[in-house]
């Protein structure tokens, strides 16, 4: 090959194909053989070279656009970035690990290492399909009437059957509203059942849990009461054992990954839950925030999908799968007799506030969904995540660090080494650069502590740089 010769792959290695040209490409970058703004072979022509699949290349290349190595853009190929960030080329690295004075003054010249859970990964440019969907909506006409306060159909009727499909859930286009993600969604599901209730809504929330979303549900009226998660979280038990002390109008779960713990709810529990709550009235408020990033094991169907009486309320986002700056969500609401004052409820609640998201971007998301943008979108970031993972869950086992809850999502919990506090550890490692999430903080009773740590939104290198922090800070690396 004329162009990088140094480039070649070991078949008879068990080190993956795509490992293997990422780790050379990386290689190339640093050393400086390729030449900053230098553009790369395209990926057919350098899998027909090597005598790879394209995939393997293209794969390469996404991961080291992650990790800042590489740009990629439409029409110009993939090519080197013009100039790589002080991070990956910073030769006294180690060094500064190795002094914790150096360290905190290294941590006031740059921008911390945020590793804060619920940043996802957002690639360097939009998707094309939404850039031609969002670009045929903004040529659509305007109109002189407000859009359907629910959603426009189009968009109701493209979330239906994502839910549907990748979910399970028996659904259609006047099951759902349209939101501007979790928050809100939480927010007329509390104002619709204090509507219902004529009083303040009791409502279970997963202790420790998604306390932004504990925090509308109060900001709407509602009574929260804390309840421990297990393993795997909540339980019916705990459940009943919480309704005999007093009413519970509904609780929060994330039953396909905990927040922020990472269990998983098994299906005979989801059973049990359901009985409680068809048993007692109360509805189960279904938090489905990441559910597509299952790394381990097969996807669960959602709780909504073993719903027979309408005790479900669903509640989808597309913030955590696409971009916290596209601000959409949805609420999937049951059928039967034990939803329909809810439903009715959820809606004047929903007219009542008034239409979140603009026409333009629910139109334009309608073609996303409905053309194939959205799942094959999905199927990259899943990739990137995966990726991603692997390489913190390598790292952390090479520096002594346990980690948990890593079967899914975009972050982990890792357990605090024996003396130290969460408070302790946070900041200790934002005095080193590097800001991480406490269990604690998110817990209204206590309970064990740990550190979390999102891999999303940061480059692969910055978040390895944080690691061998947290493991200097933990106390069981030298490094």
């Amino acid at each position: 090959m004329e162009q990088f010769p140094q480039l070649v792959v070991d078949r008879g290695s068990p080190t993956p194909l795509s490992d293997q040209l990422t780790h050379n490409l990386r290689e190339l970058i640093l050393s400086g053989a390729t030449r900053p703004g230098e553009s790369l072979p395209p990926s057919r022509l350098l899998a027909e070279t090597l005598l790879v699949s394209r995939s393997v290349v293209v794969s390469a290349y996404e991961r080291l656009v992650g990790e800042g190595y590489l740009e990629s853009q439409q029409g110009s190929g993939t090519r080197v970035v013009e100039e790589l960030p002080d991070w990956v080329v910073e030769p006294t690295a180690v060094a500064v690990e190795r002094d914790p004075e150096a360290a905190s003054e290294a941590a006031t010249s740059t921008p911390p290492i945020d590793l804060r859970p619920g940043r996802p990964y957002t690639p360097p440019s939009p998707p094309r399909e939404w850039v031609r969907a969002l670009t045929a909506a903004a040529r659509e006409p305007w109109r002189s009437d407000a859009p359907d306060s629910r959603g426009e159909p189009a968009l109701r009727r493209a979330i239906a059957d994502q839910a549907r499909r990748s979910r399970g859930i028996d659904c259609d286009a006047e099951d759902a509203v349209v939101t501007t993600g979790t928050s809100e969604a939480l927010a007329i599901i509390a104002l619709a059942l204090r509507e219902l209730r004529g009083r303040e809504p009791r409502i279970a929330v997963e202790d420790p849990g998604y306390i932004e979303g504990a925090w509308a549900l109060r900001r709407a009226g509602a009574t929260l009461v804390p309840i421990p998660v297990g393993d795997d979280g909540v339980t019916a038990a705990g459940l009943r054992a919480l309704a005999a002390v007093d009413t519970i109008d509904a609780v929060m779960v994330t039953p396909s990954h905990q927040y922020p713990l990472g269990g998983r709810i098994p299906a005979v529990e989801r059973h049990a839950i359901l009985s409680w709550a068809e048993e007692t009235g109360a509805y189960v408020i279904e938090d489905d925030y990441d559910s597509e990033f299952r790394h381990d094991g097969a996807v669960l169907p959602a709780m909504a999908s073993l719903d027979r009486g309408g005790a479900v309320i669903y509640v989808t986002t597309l913030n955590k799968v696409l971009s916290p700056s596209l601000r959409c969500g949805a609420i999937v609401l049951g059928r039967g007799q034990h939803a329909e004052a809810l439903r009715a409820a959820v809606f004047r609640a929903r007219q009542d506030l008034g239409e979140a998201v603009s026409a333009m971007i629910q139109r334009a998301l309608a073609a996303f969904l409905s053309g194939g943008g959205f799942r094959r979108e999905v199927g990259r970031t899943r990739r990137e995540y995966r990726h991603r993972r692997e390489l913190l869950l390598a790292e952390c086992t090479k520096l002594g660090l346990t980690v948990t809850g890593a079967a899914g999502g975009l972050h982990v919990v890792i357990p605090l080494a024996p003396g130290k506090t969460g408070l302790e550890v946070v900041a200790q490692l934002e005095k080193r650069g590097v800001l991480v999430g406490q269990v604690q903080s998110l817990a209204d009773e206590g309970g064990p502590d740990g550190i979390i740590v999102g891999y999303g939104a940061e480059s692969v290198s910055r978040t390895l740089q944080g690691v061998e922090r947290i493991a200097a800070v933990m106390g069981v690396s030298q490094v």
